[in-house]
């Protein structure tokens, strides 16, 4: 007969309320008892109980959930919470009072989760995890495996939920399987992967039912570690897996030899390159289908393996029942007992014939190559991006002046900066590089080893690694110095060309025009800016006359002057050459003209002959004066000395004085004679011209008639010059009565000052008297022009208006020695006139005069002798 069951004895207690136990014959009966059972406070504190409930509430602590249920905290439907009884398989806790607050009775069973005394050390020292939990999953028991795993200490685990502690992800799959075992009754396995300490390790998870009297009390968890297991049986597939693959299913050749040389096994691929059944190969010797003498040294080179080396490579070649050659290659194994003799040799081959053959090729193609890059014209280079060249041909050597490739390799640090002439060149190369990855005909100047200076066009490409970075520039570079100096020669003759002041016109051999340089429009065409073609080969037409080219057409040469009319209407005169110009087999390939302007050179010459024949005619003007002048001394002395004694009435005095007249007038004719040789008395002294310039014009303005308007252009400044007061007011005043004259129906007279920087330049068209223009001293000048509107002259008549007693007046009118008389003063000052007239168009003389040197001196100075 069983005894109560622990709820009908927690249930018979808690009716006694806060005395139960505490008397007899209750205490007595509850001693006897195999039960434990034990009365709580409130508080749930031990009060009092028999000699079980004392040992385990104080082995295991105060706490009745901890005790009972290995909870950490309380149960949920604690009596003592005002819940209803507590009932679980072995246990059961009954509150006292009425409303069960006042404590509560607990009655259990003492072995429900307790280890077999035997059992306990075999649970603590098992390598498995191994727990218990009850049907709510509250931890029960935890061994030291399971300790270890997790960390901590035993007593942290129980009486917590196990979700708490494996985590809710591997709680949701152990609660599964464990309430599959409990509804089976049977244990089940599986296995399961878990992260501890960051690392995956592999377990079998075993869950097995704990029943008692067919209720399930709880569930024993054991967690066997397989990772080295898996780990070693998955090493152990792939072993079996490479074996497969090197060995049964090998696409190489594989054969074993027993210490004879023997065949023991070999795979279908030798078989088939062999065309002969794997049966039919077993116990053939290995080296059967070779010829003796390489049989032979096949067997010697096995037979000398130790167990030292073990190993060696074998090459051969061999024919196939086809007749074809073919190359093999084998890598052999010795393996040797433990008494050093040889158990078998394995060998693994394969056909290399492809190989081989490539291998030839490859090298006769790197030594095709490298006989190219070595014995290349261009300069073949590598370099990093740090600068230094890591590979380059003689050819480059030689264009930088090392001698030879390794000089340039040992050459430290960025050699590529260092050679560069022009740093921005260097950067430009760079940028393109960047922007394209490759570089096409890049000028750049570098500096040769030897200091000179040398121009190669480069063409490179940029090596990038596997992560787009540059790994480093190669290309190749040619030396165009040559063709630089070539190029400069031939830019510097095309500027000669360009800017000489001589034409030059290339004409094909059908005297069509190819090219004209500027001086050639400029010459024919008087700058009349950019010409085209159709206009040039119009201007061409004067040079290639039919007998000019029937000379050329002989392969003569034709030089001549030509007279020519710019399309303003100005004439200009020309010098021109034509010549041949022949290729290497003396053909006529094109003709060449050159033309000079010969317009200002004959002038000139027109200059120089008017100078000199002025000189000329100073010279016997001079030698006829004096002579004239003895003469005219005597006649006129004798003339007064009779004159004077003459009475006032008798008849000879009216022809006496006319004779003493025309020897005044003769007299005042050789004093004009000797200013125009530069050999009369002069007073020369420093002279302020503007004074001298506005007392003439008054004198001028009263001569002058009255349609005659004079206006004056003088600035603030004496102007002053070394000069004679008195011909310089002559000088004037013949100029201004010259122009005067010319207006006879009235006009404008216009006499001006103002200072220049340098003697005078002529200009086309020009007429220059005094001094010769080439022989004027540099300096300051100053410039007196008296300019008129009247008829002007015409140019054969400008020629010779300096020229003594050359005059357009009627006969009686005048004497021709005016502007003679100009040339001869302005000459002895060191000056020059210059005449600019047309017909129709008035005249204008300049006269240009070295200013003093020091023009304040003569400041102040009237201009006396100007009123003599």
């Amino acid at each position: 007969m069983t005894g109560p069951s622990p709820r009908q004895l927690a249930e018979a207690l808690a009716e006694e309320g806060a005395s139960a136990l505490s008397g007899e014959p209750s205490r007595s009966l509850a001693e006897g008892l195999s039960l434990g059972v034990a009365v709580l406070d409130g508080q749930r504190r031990f009060v009092r109980g028999n000699a079980r409930a004392r040992e385990f509430f104080e082995r295991q602590g105060a706490a009745c959930h901890r005790v009972l249920r290995a909870r950490g905290e309380g149960c949920e439907a604690c009596p003592t919470r005002g819940g209803p009884a507590v009932i679980a398989p072995g246990a059961a806790c009954v509150g006292l009072g009425p409303d069960g607050r006042d404590g509560v009775v607990c009655v259990f069973e003492a072995g429900v989760w307790t280890v077999q005394e035997g059992l306990l050390p075999v649970l603590e020292q098992a390598p498995n995890s191994i727990f218990a939990v009850d049907r709510d999953f509250i931890v029960r028991y935890v061994n030291r495996a399971f300790v270890s795993l997790h960390g901590g200490q035993a007593g942290e685990y129980l009486g917590r939920h196990l979700a708490h502690i494996i985590g809710a992800a591997i709680f949701s799959r152990f609660h599964a399987a464990a309430l599959a075992a409990l509804d089976s009754g049977t244990p089940n396995t599986e296995e399961v992967t878990l992260v501890h300490g960051g690392r995956e390790r592999e377990y079998l998870a075993t869950r097995i039912p704990l029943l008692r009297d067919g209720l399930p009390l709880g569930v024993w968890g054991l967690l066997t570690d397989i990772t080295d297991r898996n780990m070693a049986q998955r090493e152990l597939d792939a072993s079996r897996r490479r074996y497969r693959a090197l060995v049964e299913d090998q696409t190489e050749l594989v054969v074993r030899l027993d210490p004879a040389l023997r065949r023991t096994f070999v795979n279908a691929n030798l078989a088939a390159l062999l065309g002969a059944p794997v049966e039919a190969l077993i116990g053939g010797y290995f080296g059967d289908r070779l010829p003796e003498a390489e049989t032979q040294a096949l067997r010697r080179r096995l037979l000398e393996l130790t167990p030292r080396a073990s190993t060696c490579e074998l090459e051969h070649a061999i024919v196939l029942p086809s007749g074809e050659e073919r190359r093999l290659h084998w890598s052999v194994r010795a393996i040797f007992d433990e008494s050093g003799r040889i158990g078998e040799y394995q060998a693994l081959g394969r056909d290399v014939s492809i190989v081989r053959r490539m291998e030839q090729e490859l090298s006769q193609s790197e030594a095709k190559y490298r006989d190219i890059f070595e014995h290349s014209a261009e300069g073949i280079f590598q370099f990093e991006p740090s600068g230094a060249v890591v590979a380059c041909n003689p050819a480059l050597a030689r264009i930088l002046g090392y001698a030879s490739p390794e000089a340039v390799l040992a050459e430290p640090g960025d050699l590529f900066t260092r050679i560069q002439a022009r740093q921005e060149d260097r950067l430009e190369f760079l940028r393109q590089l960047a922007r394209h990855n490759r570089v096409y005909d890049f000028e750049m100047q570098v500096v040769r080893r030897d200091g000179r200076a040398a121009w190669l066009s480069v063409n490179a490409r940029a090596v990038l690694d596997a992560d787009g970075r540059l790994a480093r520039v190669e290309g190749a570079a040619r030396d165009i110095t040559d063709r630089k100096r070539a190029e400069g020669e031939r830019m510097l003759l095309v500027s000669a060309v360009d800017q000489s002041a001589e034409g030059l016109v290339i004409v094909s051999r059908d005297f069509r025009l190819e090219y004209a340089n500027p001086a050639f429009a400029q010459i024919v065409a008087g700058g009349q800016g950019m010409l085209g073609r159709d206009a040039l080969d119009g201007l061409l037409a004067p040079f290639l006359t039919e007998s000019v080219r029937k000379m050329l057409g002989l392969g003569l040469r034709w030089s001549g002057r030509l007279r020519l009319t710019r399309p303003g209407g100005e004439e200009a005169v020309a010098e021109a050459l034509i010549s041949p110009v022949r290729d290497t087999a003396g053909q006529v390939v094109n003709h060449i003209l050159l033309v000079r302007d010969m317009t200002y050179e004959l002038d000139l010459e027109r200059r120089l002959r008017q100078a000199e024949k002025l000189e000329a005619i100073g010279v016997l003007a001079a030698g006829v004066a004096h002579d004239f002048n003895n003469i005219l001394t005597p006649i006129l002395l004798n003339s007064e000395l009779v004159l004077s004694d003459l009475p006032v009435l008798h008849p000879l005095r009216k022809p006496l004085s006319d004779v003493v007249l025309a020897s005044e007038r003769a007299r005042d004719l050789v004093r004009q004679l000797l200013a125009f040789s530069r050999q009369g008395e002069i007073s020369v002294s420093d002279l302020p011209l503007a004074p001298l310039v506005k007392e003439t014009a008054k004198l001028v303005r009263g001569m002058a008639p009255a349609g005659v308007e004079l206006k004056l252009e003088i600035g603030g400044e004496p102007y002053c010059v070394r000069a004679d007061p008195a011909q310089m007011h002559q000088v004037l005043v013949n100029l201004c009565l010259n122009g005067v004259q010319s207006m006879v129906g009235g006009g404008r007279l216009e006499v001006g000052l103002a200072p220049v920087d340098g003697p005078p330049r002529p200009e086309g068209g020009g007429i220059a008297a005094g001094a010769p223009l080439a022989s004027l001293a540099a300096g300051p000048y100053v410039r007196l022009w008296v300019e008129d509107t009247g008829h002007g002259m015409a140019p054969e008549v400008a020629e010779r208006v300096f020229e003594p007693f050359f005059t357009t007046k009627k006969p009686g009118q005048g004497t021709g020695m005016g502007l003679a008389v100009v040339h001869g003063i302005v000459k002895s000052c060191g000056g020059a006139v210059l005449l600019t007239t047309a017909q129709g168009k008035g005249s204008r003389f300049e006269v240009y005069l070295p200013r003093a040197a020091a023009p304040d001196a003569c400041s102040a100075k009237p201009a006396d002798g100007a009123s003599r």
